[in-house]
C-alpha cells in the first residue's frame, strides 16, 4: 500500500536526518500506535513503552526505511514485532522458571544441575560444529548473535527463505542430537533467543 506525496516527502526528509519531520510522523502516529499496542497488553504503561521502542527505532534504523511504502504499516509492523518478541521473552521466563522446578525436582541439588548444565552445553556445541558450515554460520548468527531472519539474508547475501529452512533444519538436528536432554536442551535453546 502507497502512502500519500506529503507523508512520503516527511518520510524522505525523515531519512535524511530532519528531526522535525520525525516530531510530525510522531505525533501522527503515536496516539494510533498506542491504540494498537493497548489493544495486546495489560497496561498503558506496556503500550507506550512499545510506541517509544518502535519510533526510538525509527530514527536509529532510518536509513533503512522504503520511503514509497506505507509508514502506516511500517510502525504497525514494527510495533508487533516489538509485542511479539515480549511474549517470546515471558515464555522464555516462564520455561526457565519450569525448568529450575523441574531441575530442583530432578537433581534437589543445583550443583549436580551446573554439572549437567556445562555437560549438555559441550554436547550441545560439538552438535552444533557438526552442522554444514552455511548452517552453523545462520544458527549463531541468530542464537548467539541475536539476528534476524533479514538481517542475516541481507548479511550472507542470501534469501530470507534459505535462512529460514536453514534454522529449521539446524533445530531439527539439534533436537535429534540432544533428545536425551529434551527439558535442559530447551533451556539452552530459549537461552539463546
Amino acid at each position: 500500500m502507497n502512502q500519500p506525496p506529503e507523508e512520503r516527502q516527511l518520510v524522505a526528509q525523515l531519512i535524511d536526518g530532519d528531526r522535525t519531520s520525525f516530531r510530525i510522523l510522531y505525533s501522527k502516529y503515536a496516539p494510533i500506535l498506542f491504540a494498537f499496542s493497548r489493544r495486546y497488553l495489560r497496561t498503558s504503561e506496556d503500550a507506550e513503552e512499545i510506541v517509544q521502542e518502535v519510533f526510538l527505532r525509527i530514527w536509529e534504523k532510518r536509513k533503512n526505511i522504503d520511503a514509497s511504502q506505507s509508514f502506516s504499516a511500517y510502525v504497525i509492523q514494527a510495533a508487533k514485532h516489538r509485542i511479539f518478541n515480549g511474549f517470546r521473552k515471558k515464555v522464555n521466563e516462564q520455561a526457565y522458571l519450569d525448568f529450575l522446578i523441574y531441575a530442583d525436582d530432578r537433581a534437589g541439588n543445583f550443583t549436580d544441575l551446573d554439572v549437567d548444565y556445562r555437560e549438555i552445553k559441550v554436547k550441545a556445541e560439538k552438535a552444533i560444529e557438526a552442522m554444514p558450515p552455511k548452517r552453523q554460520e545462520i544458527f549463531r548468527l541468530s542464537r548467539e548473535g541475536g539476528l534476524k531472519n533479514k538481517e542475516i539474508a541481507e548479511k550472507l547475501d542470501i534469501s530470507i527463505k534459505t535462512v529460514e529452512n536453514q534454522m529449521g533444519q539446524a533445530l531439527k538436528f539439534l533436537r535429534e542430537e540432544l533428545s536425551d536432554y529434551q527439558m535442559i536442551i530447551l533451556l539452552l535453546l530459549l537461552s539463546q533467543m
